[in-house]
């Protein structure tokens, strides 16, 4: 169990739909007041504005850290000094590795892992003055366990449970805290943009209203990873337990996508870059 969260001003990157816009709904909802970032300012005024009075928007790019500063700066002066930050922007990439360009690599890590640095940065000199804060980082089970044709985007998400990890030991007994939420594939835009549909059977794209959930219930406090499916925890510890096993599995269940590799290698020789971030 956990301490009912008091009014509070949160912010959330990524903001304008998806994941990010129902959990300021959610939030919103319980009294909080929120602010919105996301890059494109009409979507996201026009998120702010479907929430109602108790939401603020500001435009920027996380991996600006100029800019996001001053719209974090701008939220803070319209609606007060942060309580909590959802770092939950983040954009996708398909494509096997030799056929994936290294803009990709740099703009995924630039969005989904730097995104997240440059905005705690932003907050949290405050909240440690304030000796109160938490932050709630959005993950993926892909920055658990190395997913296949995804690797500029598993690598980002790698590195923000590293950073998360760090993050909690260094802030332990200050008053801030930092929580990581680790979804599967979630059913909204996300694939379609990256470039590729989800094609598996296991495990099942869940509802981003059960994300945004499990999201404010971190932003409470309590545990400081949670995954979901539930089940997904015991995936991560197989891997690292028995990690041959996870090793084979992962190969069958990508199966087709490597024969269709090794079929394009051998038809044009040396692989293509195509890989594109999803923007």
């Amino acid at each position: 169990m956990h301490r009912r969260l008091p009014p509070s001003v949160v912010v959330i990157t990524g903001g304008s739909r998806g994941i990010g816009l129902e959990a300021a709904r959610r939030f919103a909802a319980d009294g909080h007041a929120v602010g919105l970032i996301a890059r494109d300012r009409g979507d996201v005024e026009d998120a702010a504005a479907s929430i109602g009075e108790r939401a603020v928007a500001a435009a920027a790019d996380v991996a600006d850290a100029a800019a996001l500063g001053k719209a974090i700066d701008g939220i803070a002066g319209e609606l007060g000094p942060p309580d909590v930050l959802v770092n939950n922007a983040g954009i996708g990439a398909w494509g096997a590795v030799a056929e994936t360009g290294i803009d990709v690599f740099r703009r995924t890590i630039d969005v989904n892992y730097l995104g997240a640095v440059h905005a705690t940065a932003a907050v949290l000199p405050g909240m440690l003055e304030r000796h109160r804060g938490r932050i709630v980082n959005v993950g993926s089970i892909a920055g658990r366990i190395g997913a296949p044709f995804e690797a500029a985007y598993s690598a980002s998400k790698f590195a923000l449970a590293g950073y998360t990890e760090s993050l909690a030991v260094e802030l332990h007994g200050t008053g801030v805290s930092v929580a990581l939420v680790n979804p599967g594939p979630v059913d909204t835009e996300f694939f379609a943009r990256r470039g590729r549909a989800y094609g598996n059977r296991r495990p099942r794209p869940v509802d981003p209203g059960a994300v945004a959930r499990l999201i404010v219930r971190a932003a409470h406090g309590g545990a400081a990873e949670r995954y979901l499916p539930r089940w997904l925890r015991f995936a991560h510890a197989a891997k690292v337990v028995v990690p041959i096993a996870s090793s084979v599995g992962t190969r069958r269940m990508f199966a087709g996508e490597r024969r269709e590799l090794r079929a394009r290698i051998s038809t044009n020789g040396t692989p293509k870059e195509h890989g594109k971030a999803d923007e």
